[in-house]
């Protein structure tokens, strides 16, 4: 039960239906296709794959597609992955890639991909009641050995934590104000550095790339951290 009023399902998939198929994130592609100094993630590789968690619109998975991955996507309801299976069959994307799961449960056997991406999903923290720990966890499950995990998280500085409240799971806060009037009441975990990220993948992870966002988006702060993480060869 979600004592705190929000219903995820319902607020994104009219969220969705109403808009357009976006472009993919920048930094999505940068992380992928960009050559940095700090980023030890290799570049993919055809016929590896990828499973975007939380994949909203699907503005990602062409993009993945592109670069020749096996591309799979979850979302939170079924009626949201309905409508990414009509917005993105004359993309190429296969209706039997796009499923319902959550971070907490993601419907896939161990170590089922070679790329794990969570950008702006694994804190939302009200549909399942899950700690983060558990997100972790499952992201982590999923990815096979020597696999990449990419994700990124608001930094507490970040607009869409802007009037929110204190909440009783520790770490957490209540969303109040909204801009885009969708995740009002939902529950977010806040991180207070790159370091306490990393710290949830660290008995998973052997290899840890940072990297952040500070931008001033003509009166949005889209400050976010940034988490590229390689998973161990062997995991007890």
């Amino acid at each position: 039960m979600n004592p705190y009023n929000y219903q995820a399902g319902n607020q994104w998939t009219g969220h969705f239906a109403a808009q357009a198929l976006a472009y993919p994130a920048e930094y999505v592609i940068r992380i992928f296709r960009g050559n940095y100094p700090h980023l030890a993630m290799p570049r993919p590789q055809p016929g590896q794959s990828v499973l975007d968690v939380g994949c909203g619109d699907g503005r990602h998975l062409p993009f993945f597609a592109s670069l020749g991955l096996e591309t799979h996507g979850v979302e939170i309801a079924a009626p949201i992955v309905e409508q990414l299976r009509n917005r993105l069959a004359p993309l190429g994307i296969a209706e039997d890639h796009l499923h319902v799961g959550s971070c907490a449960a993601l419907p896939f056997a161990d170590a089922s991909f070679d790329f794990v991406v969570a950008w702006n999903s694994a804190y939302y923290m009200s549909l399942d009641g899950a700690d983060f720990a558990v997100h972790a966890r499952e992201l982590v499950r999923v990815l096979r050995a020597g696999g990449w995990l990419v994700l990124s998280v608001p930094k507490p500085s970040a607009f869409i934590f802007d009037g929110s409240e204190p909440a009783e799971r520790p770490g957490c806060r209540i969303i109040r104000k909204d801009p885009f009037g969708v995740r009002n009441g939902e529950l977010m975990r806040v991180f207070q550095d790159g370091g306490e990220l990393a710290g949830a993948f660290r008995d998973d992870c052997d290899t840890f790339c940072h990297g952040d966002i500070h931008d001033d988006c003509f009166g949005f702060a889209y400050h976010w951290f940034l988490l590229v993480a390689r998973k161990k060869d062997a995991v007890a």
